[in-house]
């Protein structure tokens, strides 16, 4: 850790410890739960935990220790739910970049697999949940190129690792299993990876002039598909933009969104998006809209106004209903989550946990999501 991320983390554990938010009084009990319940998971990046929320409520059903090295943070980062519910998968991002499997719905580790990498961030499952993609968001490499990790998730063995582009921040598999998108932070690309043979078969720039590598212009940094794979939708952190992309890499819609906009989710049927805008507190919910050739229209909804410190994560349900975002706190304000109606804006519950919360995943057993 530099000196400046050394004085935050001391600045957002000493705000946790003050709130109480390090754990709540319900953290650790025995997680009363089935498979037909809705689950919520956030991880913690500077308390090396991983939380359970009942979605509903908020309350903490069960607590996860990631804690590999003692004397130093390993920051839990991204967090997903195989597609048939039955397992979880975290990541850490320091140290001894790692990717940890849970059997649900007990909560129960089953294994962990360090990735060889020198970062970690989010992990993208293909829809038969078979393999997981580990992007290595290596910022201190500048304009290096960096890899994405794949993992048979059967036996969490190391399968492959792709060189993409530098710093790739989000690993997604279109939903026929066809391709994953991958989101190049820091060289303002999209890059397409064939999960069959792990190789790169396309790419292209998310604007007409781009930045150099290590200075992007744009810088993409989270994506999800529309459900017929034909299209990405991206956000575009340093432009305050949402921009979606044919797979040729044809820019067919964009509307503009919160300062920083950061991890994107969408409604099961691609008709609601909503971006997590970390500079200003915010979240944007986007419309969807099709046109007869099946081209995605995109139209500003509602400004959801969190007053919240850096929202970073968002997990929706599946009826785009409901937004569950996490903020990562400040010096004076713990970390925690929030959960908001898509529709009118209104607060359903809001809970302080944790320091530094980035990841979040939401399943419903009903919905397959």
């Amino acid at each position: 850790m530099n000196d400046g991320r050394v004085l935050l983390a001391l600045g957002l554990l000493s705000a946790a410890q003050a709130a109480g938010a390090c754990g709540r009084p319900d953290a650790g009990r025995p997680a009363e739960s089935s498979p037909s319940q809705a689950r919520l998971y956030v991880t913690s990046g500077l308390t090396d935990q991983a939380f359970r929320l009942d979605p509903e409520t908020g309350g903490v059903v069960s607590t996860f220790d990631l804690d590999m090295r003692r004397d130093e943070v390993d920051e839990p980062h991204g967090v997903t739910i195989a597609p048939d519910g039955r397992h979880l998968y975290v990541t850490l991002a320091h140290g001894n970049p790692t990717l940890w499997k849970y059997e649900l719905p007990d909560d129960r580790l089953v294994g962990r697999v360090r990735l060889g990498s020198k970062g970690a961030s989010r992990v993208g499952l293909t829809p038969d949940g078979r393999l997981a993609f580990v992007p290595d968001y290596d910022r201190a490499g500048a304009g290096a190129v960096s890899e994405v990790t794949v993992v048979r998730t059967e036996d969490l063995q190391l399968v492959g690792r792709v060189k993409v582009c530098p710093a790739p921040h989000d690993a997604q598999a279109s939903p026929d299993g066809s391709l994953v998108g991958v989101a190049c932070s820091l060289s303002d690309e999209i890059a397409f990876l064939d999960p069959a043979t792990l190789e790169v078969v396309h790419r292209f720039a998310v604007g007409r002039e781009p930045g150099s590598p290590g200075e992007p212009r744009y810088k993409p940094l989270n994506l999800v598909w529309s459900p017929d794979s034909r299209f990405v939708h991206v956000t575009l952190s340093a432009a305050a933009l949402l921009r979606t992309f044919s797979l040729e890499g044809e820019a067919v819609a964009e509307v503009r969104v919160g300062k920083g906009p950061a991890q994107l989710a969408s409604a099961l049927d691609g008709h609601i998006l909503v971006t997590a805008n970390r500079l200003d507190r915010t979240a944007s919910v986007v419309e969807v809209s099709f046109s007869p050739d099946g081209r995605p229209r995109l139209e500003q909804g509602r400004r959801l106004e969190l007053d919240v410190p850096y929202p970073h994560g968002v997990a929706l349900t599946p009826d785009g209903e409901t937004a569950f975002l996490t903020y990562e706190g400040e010096p004076g304000r713990a970390a925690g989550v929030v959960a908001v109606s898509v529709g009118d804006g209104g607060v359903a519950w809001a809970a302080e946990l944790g320091a530094y919360l980035l990841g979040v995943a939401y399943y419903a057993a009903e919905s397959g999501r």
